[in-house]
């Protein structure tokens, strides 16, 4: 069993209307037909909220948020923000999340539905459109040289397979972010529901519900699969099949000159092993340690601000005048 990031680069045809705009920027809804060949019911348009400045764009930045619809809301706020001092700035909403749920499901439910197939179609979507919207960045002339990509839990996930893709990108932020899908299946209060679903006798692929076998061929594997080239991961199938989808499986493929890597300390939505074993696979990043929680961080998000404005080479006054702009966080689906 292989997975497929792959699909066909084209000229992206799109519908883009402004929705709302400040002093120094406007805020476009932009949407297109996915490129990815196997889209659930329901997720097959690609939808994007882009911060445009009205003053000269000297960055770019792209940011992916994590499972779930809460955390959007308070990433809308770097929009307007980082646009204030001159970075086109680009939320992308990830398949299966937010406004863009599959048919009868839950918003990120089935990036961690314990069935392979149900996971692998999302992540090579979430990947595929990751890396379609850099095209029509770049197609539409938003996209910098001097850039960022913000991955947040989910998010983090989807950009470091991205990294291991894509040479068009700057910088590496990782927010509180981690690895080894067997650790988060089995003990992340986010997949309970997994858990439920195992106590009720669903035979998932290849024993997903098997934590101390799934753990032993982790153990086995993980020191090969961490030493092998992207198409070996992708098209090796002596390994277990969720290291294709596992973020440990790529991090050794980027390049850590380029990485930030966060990490909260007082996370209980990723357990501390699940953390440090990505954390680790980026040695030679620039990482940090901080004392924060999955998800407090996020109402302060000025901090974050600063400091992707210093890794794209905006002055500190500039960049301090910008964040203390007075802008609301706006919802642009409520009227």
């Amino acid at each position: 069993m292989y997975i497929d990031f792959l699909y066909d680069k084209e000229d992206i045809n799109y519908i883009s209307g402004h929705i709302f705009k400040g002093k120094s920027y406007r805020c476009s809804y932009i949407r297109y037909k996915t490129l990815y060949k196997n889209p659930a019911p329901g997720t097959e348009n690609v939808e994007l909220y882009s911060y445009q400045p009205k003053i000269e764009v000297r960055a770019s930045a792209l940011i992916l948020h994590g499972l779930g619809s809460r955390n959007i809301k308070f990433l809308l706020w770097l929009g307007p923000h980082l646009a204030n001092a001159g970075v086109n700035t680009n939320i992308l909403i990830l398949p299966g999340n937010y406004t863009r749920v599959e048919n009868n499901s839950v918003s990120g439910k089935s990036y961690l539905y314990p069935n392979i197939n149900s996971m692998y179609r999302f992540w090579e979507h979430g990947v595929v459109d990751t890396l379609s919207t850099i095209d029509l960045l770049q197609q539409s002339g938003f996209w910098k040289e001097n850039n960022i990509i913000l991955g947040y839990c989910l998010g983090g996930m989807i950009s470091t397979i991205v990294g291991a893709l894509e040479t068009r990108l700057n910088h590496y932020l990782f927010m509180t972010t981690g690895g080894h899908i067997p650790q988060i299946l089995h003990q992340s209060p986010t997949t309970a529901f997994a858990r439920r679903l195992f106590d009720k006798g669903l035979k998932p692929d290849f024993y997903l519900n098997d934590k101390d076998k799934l753990y032993d061929t982790y153990d086995e594997q993980f020191p090969i699969v961490k030493n092998m080239t992207f198409n070996e991961i992708v098209y090796n199938a002596d390994i277990h099949p969720l290291f294709k989808i596992d973020p440990i499986s790529y991090a050794h493929l980027l390049d850590m000159k380029k990485v930030t890597f966060v990490d909260a300390y007082f996370d209980s939505t990723l357990s501390i092993p699940s953390r440090k074993i990505l954390y680790d696979e980026m040695y030679g990043a620039n990482r940090k340690v901080l004392p924060i929680s999955h998800i407090n961080w996020l109402p302060f998000s000025y901090f974050i601000a600063k400091y992707i404005l210093h890794k794209l080479n905006i002055n500190a006054q500039e960049a301090k005048r910008a964040l203390l702009t007075r802008e609301s966080i706006e919802n642009p689906l409520e009227k």
